[in-house]
């Protein structure tokens, strides 16, 4: 049944043109600009058989982006961000975004590969990512990033503050995945982080959540780090996104 759930899916999918219109993202609540290599199979808008419209975003071995240092960096991302950099600490703030890993097109994941992550909060500036939504081999996993620490560095990135496994890869193929994320960005003890993975709450943290004063913003697709732990090219991958949303409250998300 999963299998022609996919297959009526995957005969649905529209909109494969890559000119200006479909580099638009079908996000709302911000200001989304892509980075991608900017390849046919990068980024389509797609509409499936409910009805319903999305995206597709596709990696293949290579696809760095050249203007944000990903070749040098051992990366490779097809990613919408928030170019309004608009959210500071002290703000509270509402993500949510459903994903859908197809069977066929996305790699079953084993030993100790690259990272890859399906929803982001990164700062501007030296800091890295705040928090991050990312799948390894044994699972995927809510990962805070140190909020008493700069972390300046891609190629030496300090461990994880708290990494939490939410599901396993199993659970997040062939079916959609909804994420909701309420945060209150903060660099004291009043910060906060709620997450809810289809409609169920997985993790909660109270106390810092970031560790610089810049703005800080969304980005969402498909994105990779330390590719070169594939051993030599990494696989074909394909995930698709629906029902992208961020906002000041969580009625603007759901």
């Amino acid at each position: 049944m999963r299998f022609l759930v996919f297959a009526a899916l995957v005969l649905a999918l529209t909109g494969f043109a890559q000119d200006a219109a479909a580099q638009r993202s079908l996000s709302t609540g911000g200001q989304m600009e892509i980075q991608s290599p900017k390849k046919p199979h990068s980024y389509a808008r797609v509409n499936f058989s409910d009805g319903t419209s999305g995206e597709r975003f596709s990696l293949k071995a290579g696809d760095c982006v050249k203007n944000n240092n990903d070749c040098r960096d051992d990366r490779e991302r097809v990613e919408f961000f928030d170019k309004r950099q608009s959210i500071r600490p002290g703000d509270e703030h509402w993500y949510a975004w459903s994903f859908y890993l197809p069977p066929d097109a996305f790699p079953r994941l084993s030993g100790a590969g690259p990272a890859y992550t399906f929803g982001q909060v990164h700062q501007r500036g030296s800091s890295g990512p705040e928090i991050l939504f990312q799948l390894f081999s044994d699972g995927f996993f809510v990962n805070l990033s140190n909020p008493y620490r700069l972390d300046d560095d891609p190629m030496n990135p300090i461990g994880p503050y708290r990494q939490v496994r939410i599901a396993r890869q199993s659970d997040l193929t062939n079916r959609w995945t909804r994420i909701t994320l309420q945060a209150r960005w903060s660099r004291n003890e009043d910060g906060f982080i709620n997450v809810w993975m289809n409609g169920r709450p997985v993790w909660s943290y109270t106390g810092a959540t970031t560790n610089a004063d810049d703005p800080l913003y969304f980005k969402y697709g498909l994105y990779r780090a330390f590719v070169s732990r594939c051993g030599g090219p990494c696989p074909d991958a394909t995930v698709f996104y629906r029902n992208v949303r961020q906002g000041r409250t969580q009625a603007e998300v759901q």
